[in-house]
């Protein structure tokens, strides 16, 4: 059983900084292509898929759907809840890009939950993402 977590990034965010951040966590099998990546998080064995080739770049997270930003890059976190401390990697990753990059951004649970979110005040994670 897996569960997928939606990261949103604002435009101007590249593959090359998100490659720098997954390396900073020594990611495994990290694979490239021209309008992609996918990795492995190291503790948590969650597969993290990133795309720039997106249709619509509009911010799909029902809690900030009024947001002034396009979205340049999705990415996907499929992580198994049943393991112990399965969001660890996910917060480490959303942490490392909130540091290293100056984008907005925001993690959702399909579109819905929002779990952690970068905008002009900075980084904010909810509690149910610190809590799990």
């Amino acid at each position: 059983m897996s569960m997928t977590l939606n990261l949103e990034v604002a435009s101007g965010v590249s593959l090359d900084d998100i490659k720098t951040v997954l390396t900073s966590l020594k990611c495994a099998d990290l694979s490239e292509s021209d309008h992609g990546l996918t990795a492995v998080l190291p503790d948590t064995n969650a597969t993290v898929t990133a795309k720039t080739d997106i249709d619509n770049t509009s911010v799909l997270t029902e809690d900030i759907e009024d947001a002034d930003w396009k979205v340049g890059l999705r990415m996907y976190f499929d992580v198994d809840p049943t393991r112990a401390n399965a969001l660890n990697d996910v917060r480490k990753f959303v942490t490392h890009l909130s540091e290293q990059t100056p984008f907005e951004f925001a993690l959702s649970f399909q579109y819905e939950s929002l779990y952690a979110k970068r905008d002009n005040a900075g980084l904010t994670l909810s509690e149910d993402f610190l809590s799990s």
